[in-house]
């Protein structure tokens, strides 16, 4: 385990040489980024093991060439696990540093140490809409950036500010051990996401040397354990030398892609309908949210692996990378049976997880025989067969012996097929209740099997503390998990930050906190109603298996735009809803359901619309139901009719809005410019000093307008006329009726105006 561990540390840490060269520090002035990133690390006492040196030293083929190192040396694995997560071979390369190829302008290679980290956008969907030039500034302050086509040079002295930060941590936070290694994980993530993993100007500068650094870390760890099983410890001869051994090895199926997927969601979220059900909407989201990582974190638990081997997880979704080994096969099929029997007994059929896998070596995960995407597609279809058969004879005879009490069903879930107590709760919904307000005011969950107030699988439990509380169990206790939630916080059992789109504006108001998100819908001026959006990016499927160039597809350029997705769903969405009536019940993966006062949610979902598409240089839309109802109308049929309005939207073009009705659905800039800056401002303006008259009045023309019958052209001119309106809003409204499209949108101002003028229910 101790050599594992320090091929962990080694292969995540591999490139922080290149951080050093391009400070051009004074301390470390010669050499390559691989010299330099030794020389600089070998000042901290804890990280002068072997396994880490020569991985960070010798993982290049001319320096480990030349390194009279052990043949079983873990920088062989090292070496081969950096190519691999390259996507390129490496066989005859320079490195950043080495001076021999620096300035060779004829040579492959040509770095530019101030080159600016490239967008992944840039190239997404560019067969269709063309190749953007997007770029980030440089920084660690800002977990997300948005990119922009703005001249941007890295500076030496902005390296330098991270080697500042990388000198302190090193020394007195960051430690070489198993229950230390997520904090690294997420320090390198603070630090060095928008860092360009390589400057050679003759590639694509976008990956960035946190995802290059983590995926190389989850290769090497596999490749280890594939040795491991086959009894190889001659590193050199399997993988190196000669050179022939190393083509060799990239053919072998030493991987396995792990997909697993939750099913129920939907109804497990929505489908209650108690007189708390709006309060708990959010924990029941939170739940599954906490539910699928610790059950990610189990598995990597009993593989040997660590959170390095989780691509993705998001939405129910969880992609990982594990060895093609015997014991990895049995423990994740072992692992399968045991967790689908904890879903019977606690959910039945409603809620369970499947798991698939498909063996893949590294020239697949390169692509450099042109198979990255089949792998994707077989993965995908065993799940698909998995979740069609996902119960054998044993569960079936089990749920069909399942007493169904019958007497009583809960009164949130209507689930009649478990006890429930003296208030008519089952467990489940009482527990969730129970942690509602805990969710939505502290930031830590800890998962043990001492204490906790909700079940999770393999006798575990959770509870929510203040930091302060969690800090002092990291202290006490060995037995747990620490996830923080949207504060990355480092220390002993930290499992790892979970960013979460967790925005609620009335949990922050004292007068709304215990009314919760039906606070809403109380308003002096206005109907008083909620509204509900749901959305989700169009076509990612497709985005995912085509949307990447053929000659650029691989792994890294996946896991890269799978976690820009997710950072913009999970952390950016609260900014940019900052200060607004809204509630968010649900955002991961590609998935979004927010609540709030009605026209907070309009407007929001316009600005989501609009920063999406700037984060993605305008390579990816979504669309969207927006529905609006009286708080008391029950969650489940909320949900239902946004999502009947959602796909609405989605029909043709997609990249539109369903507005409260499957008959008004807009492209978004219809929506924005033509109906409410145009049109509803005009309606604004010339009814401002006159609102009394405007709603009888506006309420006339509404009905002129609903008609089809050409009299009522003449009717609403004749209306005008008499009007004491101005010449420019009657002359205006005469020309929009006049043409449909024009017509349509004027109606759905109106009615915009009268709610938002309309008094009580």
């Amino acid at each position: 385990m101790e050599e594992k561990l320090e091929l962990m540390y080694g292969s995540l840490l591999h490139d922080i040489g290149k951080i050093i060269y391009r400070s051009k520090s004074n301390e470390f002035t010669k050499g390559t980024h691989s010299k330099l990133g030794w020389d600089y690390l070998s000042q901290f006492e804890e990280f002068k093991k072997t396994g880490i040196k020569e991985s960070i030293r010798f993982h290049h083929y001319k320096e480990l060439s030349r390194a009279r190192l052990k043949n079983d040396s873990l920088a062989y694995i090292t070496y081969i696990a950096d190519n691999i997560a390259s996507g390129v071979d490496r066989r005859d390369d320079v490195e950043e540093g080495d001076e021999s190829g620096e300035q060779n302008k004829k040579s492959r290679y040509l770095f530019n140490r101030s080159v600016p980290l490239s967008s992944i956008f840039n190239i997404v969907n560019s067969k269709n809409l063309g190749k953007a030039k997007g770029s980030y500034s440089f920084g660690t302050a800002e977990l997300i950036k948005y990119p922009s086509e703005s001249e941007k040079i890295y500076s030496s002295g902005d390296y330098a500010g991270i080697k500042v930060l990388m000198d302190a941590d090193l020394r007195d936070k960051l430690k070489v051990s198993s229950d230390h290694f997520s904090s690294l994980l997420q320090w390198v993530e603070s630090l060095w996401s928008y860092i360009p993993s390589s400057t050679n100007m003759k590639q694509l500068v976008d990956i960035s040397l946190y995802d290059h650094s983590k995926l190389t870390c989850a290769i090497a760890s596999c490749i280890y354990d594939y040795l491991e099983e086959m009894n190889i410890r001659d590193f050199k001869q399997e993988l190196f030398s000669p050179y022939d051994r190393t083509k060799e090895f990239y053919g072998k199926d030493a991987f396995l892609l792990m997909s697993m997927d939750m099913s129920g969601i939907q109804d497990f979220i929505y489908n209650i309908s108690g007189s708390k059900a709006l309060k708990s909407l959010r924990s029941r989201s939170f739940y599954l949210e906490i539910l699928l990582e610790v059950v990610v974190d189990d598995l990597l638990e009993r593989l040997n692996l660590s959170r390095a081997n989780l691509l993705y997880t998001g939405g129910g979704h969880a992609y990982i990378i594990i060895p093609n080994t015997k014991m990895a096969k049995k423990i994740v099929d072992g692992f399968e049976k045991e967790l689908r029997m904890w879903f019977l007994s606690m959910f039945t059929i409603d809620l369970s997880i499947s798991m698939a896998y498909q063996a893949c070596s590294g020239n697949d995960l390169m692509n450099t025989n042109g198979k990255y995407k089949q792998i994707w597609r077989r993965v995908s279809q065993k799940l698909s067969d998995k979740k069609a058969n996902k119960y054998g004879a044993k569960e079936i005879i089990r749920l069909s012996n399942t007493h169904t009490h019958g007497e009583r069903e809960c009164k949130e879930c209507l689930r009649s097929d478990i006890d429930v107590n003296e208030n008519g709760l089952c467990s489940i919904c009482e527990s969730l209740i129970r942690i509602s307000n805990d969710l939505r005011d502290k930031s830590f969950f800890i998962v043990s099997t001492s204490e906790g107030k909700v079940q999770l699988p393999f006798g575990k439990k959770l509870s929510v503390v203040e930091r302060k509380q969690a800090e002092k169990l990291v202290a006490k206790e060995n037995n747990m998990k620490i996830y923080s939630k949207n504060q990355p916080f480092t220390g002993k059992n930290i499992s790892t930050n979970l960013w979460m789109g967790d925005y609620d504006l009335a949990s922050k108001n004292l007068k709304t906190k215990d009314l919760g998100i039906a606070s809403y819908a109380d308003r002096s001026t206005g109907i008083q109603r909620l509204g509900v959006l749901r959305a989700d990016i169009d076509n990612l499927g497709a985005t995912f298996m085509n949307g990447i160039p053929e000659n650029y597809n691989s792994l890294s350029r996946t896991t890269t735009l799978s976690r820009n997705l997710s950072i913009f769903f999970k952390h950016e969405l609260n900014n940019i809803l900052e200060g607004s009536k809204i509630t968010v019940i649900y955002s991961g993966g590609d998935d979004l359901f927010l609540i709030g006062a009605w026209d907070d949610v309009v407007k929001k979902g316009i600005e989501i619309r609009r920063k999406f598409e700037k984060f993605v240089l305008n390579k990816l839309t979504f669309s969207a139901g927006i529905a609006i109802f009286s708080p008391k109308y029950p969650v489940s049929k909320m949900a239902f009719e946004s999502g009947i309005l959602e796909d609405a939207a989605k029909q043709g073009e997609k990249n539109q809005v369903a507005l409260w009705t499957q008959d008004k659905v807009y492209p978004w800039q219809v929506l924005a410019e033509n109906i409410l800056d145009e049109k509803l401002s005009l309606i604004r303006d010339a009814f401002k000093d006159n609102s009394e008259k405007g709603k009888s009045f506006i309420y006339k023309i509404l009905v002129l307008l609903r008609s089809d019958e050409q009299i009522n052209i003449a009717r609403l001119a004749y209306l005008l006329a008499r009007s004491n309106m101005s010449d420019i809003f009657s002359t205006q409204i005469f020309q929009w009726i006049q043409i449909p499209e024009e017509k349509e949108q004027l109606i759905t101002a109106l009615e915009y105006y009268v709610y938002e003028i309309r008094e009580g229910i």
